[in-house]
């Protein structure tokens, strides 16, 4: 069975920034690498840019299990296939702490690391709804996206977040089928929202990303964000919630290339 991570390589048009060390992105829960197509286009102007679907999620392999260490050792593993030696990492709220998890654990590996609101801490299981409505969803008998859509809205009230929901749709025949592995994901659920750390730090230059009307990133995080990436700053984007590579899209383009160009 092949497990290697389904991926998309984004090529820079000019030979003089082929070969600077690429950037892995990784999305989040229940997303998928096509949740940042136009970044990565953009972002790979100046350097290659992976953008990656993990485990059970997009069109990579539905695999058991879904702990942070099986996961970055998924993109580790892919890295490795791909010959790169050593990457810029962003990941997005389950993404940012399979990033983290992997920084923390392979600091060799990571050039710089950019965390798109999340924190270095167990959640509450803020998700438990959107599993429910989504796993419950008569998809076989809806004949369209808007009916599944309209069934979603009392589950997954931002519309934003709906819409990614639904690129995990898929017609097999003549119905629906979701992409992801919702029933190993849900399995894995409590450790998704979970995080663990011991007594690593991440050395390198570190930027957090938190939309300003997102509640993932507090003030109290501060402290443990310092203490396990000492060279970290925190970027907020006015006017986006936990969504602001989406909402605030020119900005967060801003904000990442100039801490590319930086690092």
């Amino acid at each position: 069975m092949n497990t290697l991570l389904h991926y998309k390589a984004f090529l820079p048009e000019e030979d003089k920034y082929k070969h600077r060390a690429p950037l892995f992105i990784l999305h989040g829960l229940l997303g998928s690498m096509d949740n940042w197509r136009s970044q990565a286009k953009k972002l790979s102007k100046f350097r290659p840019v992976y953008t990656v679907d993990l485990r059970n999620h997009g069109s990579s392999p539905h695999l058991k299990g879904m702990s942070y260490r099986e996961m970055y050792e998924d993109v580790i593993k892919l890295s490795n296939e791909l010959n790169i030696k050593q990457f810029h990492l962003l990941g997005h709220s389950m993404g940012g702490k399979v990033a983290m998890q992997l920084a923390l654990a392979n600091a060799s590996l990571v050039t710089s690391l950019i965390i798109v609101d999340i924190a270095p801490k167990p959640y509450p299981l803020w998700h438990q709804k959107t599993l429910q409505g989504v796993m419950s969803a008569p998809i076989k008998e809806m004949n369209s996206r808007q009916q599944v859509d309209d069934y979603l809205k009392p589950w997954i009230e931002d519309p934003s977040e709906r819409t990614f929901m639904l690129k995990n749709l898929k017609r097999e025949g003549d119905h629906f089928k979701w992409r992801c592995n919702l029933d190993e994901i849900s399995k894995g659920y409590l450790k998704i929202a979970g995080f663990s750390s011991a007594l690593e730090t991440y050395p390198g230059k570190t930027l957090f990303i938190k939309g300003e009307q997102s509640n993932y990133i507090q003030e109290a995080d501060k402290t443990i964000i310092k203490a396990l990436f000492p060279h970290s700053k925190i970027i907020t984007i006015k006017q986006s919630g936990h969504l602001p590579h989406f909402q605030q899209a020119d900005e967060f383009y801003e904000i990442v290339s100039d801490f590319l160009d930086r690092t």
